[in-house]
């Protein structure tokens, strides 16, 4: 006698599941439980139907008759895990993963959902270790990838091992997974660890000693992780800076004696690649110029494509100094396979950005402090950047507010079916797209001053074929006459940049719904200390800005020894073009205190409901029992005058419009 039903039966139970039919399911299998008592397919489907509608003490039930029935059922384990991890019960979804485990090794899913629980409860080493043995059987499976790199935010290793190698590799080689400058302080730390790396980075002046140029090469070729780094992200570490800085000058100088060619220009187009994001911030001395210039001359008198495919490393050499598009013969290199990377992100992109900039919806801007601000991003898009975090899977505004803990009035939000929303600054469009790929259902509409960050934004929108935002060059201030609701508005990092943020702040206000959600980035007075005595000091000597006197100034910051000027190179903006000239040079800034915010929030009719930053709301959770201050501006006043660096970045945070 058969124990399960027929495939067919089977088969029809299971579309009804895709398309969740629940009740009916339920009906179903009551029925056909009389012919089949101990189907263990149908206590399975029974259990995670039951699940699905939250009914999680028959779900249980279930899956515990299934067990009864065969103990080595790993099925059974895993989703009564999955329910008590549902439930808040994690010491039994502990055990009930690894029984699972126990029977069934390579439940890849098992792992990372332990990770997940030691995550959530702060035991990053832990979580990391399941989040890699997960990979171990499945290095495909991204959630457990994407898993592992956001534990690496404010983590540090220990020890270095190839496994950890393979999977910080495999992280930086994927997209859509995370931004690499949200864990570049784990893997610079982590690099450190490799002891001849180490030895380059603190015995520069001395390597002649020890090592020759050829083997310096052939060890950093060999560092894919370093390689890979260079190429997507700028590095914000001063001694490896130092350290590009110095081996660019030696291959330069040294680019018809190196032997191995094929190292050096491996190094040589990393290096370029980084030079390019970085906007070539680096200073040039006067022996490179002389360098650079009789290599110019010789491309320039022999604009043959043959000689250009035959002399790669020079092409790399140069283009870590200077933009490839800069040169009258780059059309010469649009064929070269051994420089694709290089023609690429220094030729192609930036003529796909031209073509893009042409066809931008784009307004009218007449504020005079807008006009300066627009002409500070058209110089200097902010900030360039390759690879982003992305959600593959959107979801509804409610279910996203209610996991980063807002206190908000859900009534309404909860009916929200199609969503519009507004990016008030997208700049170059990382924010944007993250936020078109989250929410379910919606239309988003960036606005920026600066056509050359749209033209790039769009141009990274259209790599990911993200379809639903639409971008136009306008200003916050003409916000007023338009004729279009949002649901959601998002604006970080732009309002302390108009003339008055609070006039911007109550535009963008009357284009939020009633009920609606905004998102707003300000600096803080407090965490910016540092940075308003050394804007003051550029003011006072009159700098004029421009590229050259930034690097001049940029270079006695590194030079100094002041307290401020350490906390500046802390800084991530501190090591790329646009983002220095952001953080030290730009036209306008505001700053503010949380109870000014308080009182604007009051004015403005609207409701404090939370920060964003996911790191400060775990902080809070381990450190405080009263759950109430989380949103209680009185208690974060507090506590930054005593920690004033906690919001370093910036105050970000959500309201909700009364």
């Amino acid at each position: 006698m058969n124990i399960e039903p027929d495939i067919k039966i089977r088969e029809d139970l299971i579309k009804l599941y895709k398309f969740h039919k629940y009740e009916l399911i339920i009906i179903k299998i009551k029925e056909l439980q009389k012919s089949y008592s101990r189907s263990l397919f149908l206590l399975n489907l029974l259990g995670v139907t039951y699940s699905a509608l939250e009914n999680f003490e028959d779900a249980i039930l279930n899956f515990k008759k299934i067990i009864k029935i065969n103990s080595n059922f790993a099925d059974a384990y895993y989703n009564l895990g999955n329910i008590y991890k549902r439930i808040e019960r994690a010491e039994e979804s502990i055990k009930y993963y690894n029984k699972c485990i126990q029977k069934n090794s390579r439940k890849f899913e098992a792992y990372n959902n332990l990770g997940n629980i030691y995550k959530e409860n702060g035991k990053t080493q832990i979580a990391i270790d399941y989040y890699l043995e997960c990979l171990e059987i499945n290095p495909d499976y991204l959630v457990a990838l994407q898993n592992f790199g956001i534990c690496l935010q404010n983590f540090k290793f220990h020890n270095r091992s190839e496994k950890l190698d393979k999977y910080l590799l495999l992280l930086l080689e994927k997209d859509r997974i995370l931004r690499p400058v949200d864990i570049m302080d784990c893997l610079i730390d982590y690099l450190y660890k490799n002891p001849k790396l180490n030895y380059f980075l603190n015995n520069l002046k001395e390597y002649k000693i020890n090592f020759s140029l050829e083997e310096v090469i052939q060890d950093i070729s060999s560092n894919k992780l370093l390689i890979e780094l260079f190429k997507i992200t700028p590095i914000t570490d001063l001694k490896i800076e130092k350290f590009i800085r110095f081996i660019r000058t030696e291959i330069l100088i040294n680019i018809s004696s190196i032997k191995n060619k094929i190292s050096a220009f491996n190094v040589s187009k990393a290096v370029a690649l980084q030079c390019y994001i970085n906007e070539y911030i680096y200073p040039i001395k006067n022996r490179e110029r002389e360098i650079i210039e009789k290599i110019e001359k010789i491309f320039q008198n022999n604009l043959n494509e043959k000689y250009f495919q035959k002399n790669n490393l020079e092409i790399a050499s140069l283009s870590s100094y200077k933009p490839l598009n800069k040169y009258n013969w780059s059309d010469k290199l649009i064929n070269c396979e051994g420089i694709h990377e290089l023609v690429k992100q220094q030729i192609e992109e930036p003529n796909r950005e031209k073509t893009l900039q042409e066809n931008i919806n784009s307004k009218i801007i007449k504020d005079d402090i807008s006009l300066k601000v627009k002409d500070q991003y058209e110089n200097n898009p902010y900030p360039r950047w390759s690879k982003i975090a992305l959600s593959n899977k959107p979801s509804k505004p409610i279910d996203i507010f209610n996991k980063i803990n807002l206190n908000f009035d859900k009534k309404l939000i909860k009916n929200w079916n199609n969503v519009n929303i507004l990016v008030a600054g997208c700049g170059t469009g990382q924010h944007a797209l993250a936020t078109a790929s989250k929410y379910k259902n919606s239309l988003v509409t960036a606005i920026d001053l600066s056509s050359r960050s749209i033209s790039y934004a769009k141009r990274k929108a259209d790599e990911y074929s993200i379809n639903n935002i639409e971008f136009i060059q306008m200003d916050i201030l003409d916000l007023k006459n338009y004729r279009k609701n949002f649901e959601i508005i998002e604006c970080v990092g732009v309002l302390h940049h108009m003339n008055d943020p609070i006039i911007g702040w109550e535009i963008l206000n009357k284009r939020l719904i009633v009920d609606g959600m905004m998102m707003v980035g300000l600096y803080s007075k407090y965490a910016r200390k540092h940075i308003i005595k050394i804007r003051n000091e550029i003011q006072k000597a009159e700098i004029d800005i421009n590229i050259q006197n930034i690097k001049k100034f940029r270079e006695n910051i590194i030079n100094s020894d002041s307290n401020d000027s350490k906390l500046i190179i802390e800084s991530p903006d501190f090591y790329s073009l646009s983002n220095i000239r952001d953080l030290l040079f730009h036209a306008q800034e505001h700053r503010f205190t949380l109870l000014e915010i308080k009182e604007y929030l009051k004015k403005l009719n609207l409701q404090f409901c939370g920060f964003e930053n996911k790191s400060l709301l775990r902080s809070f959770n381990q450190n405080n029992e009263n759950k109430n201050d989380l949103h209680n501006l009185n208690f974060w006043d507090k506590i930054e005058i005593n920690n004033p660096r906690i919001f370093a970045n910036m105050y970000q945070f959500w309201c909700q419009k009364n």
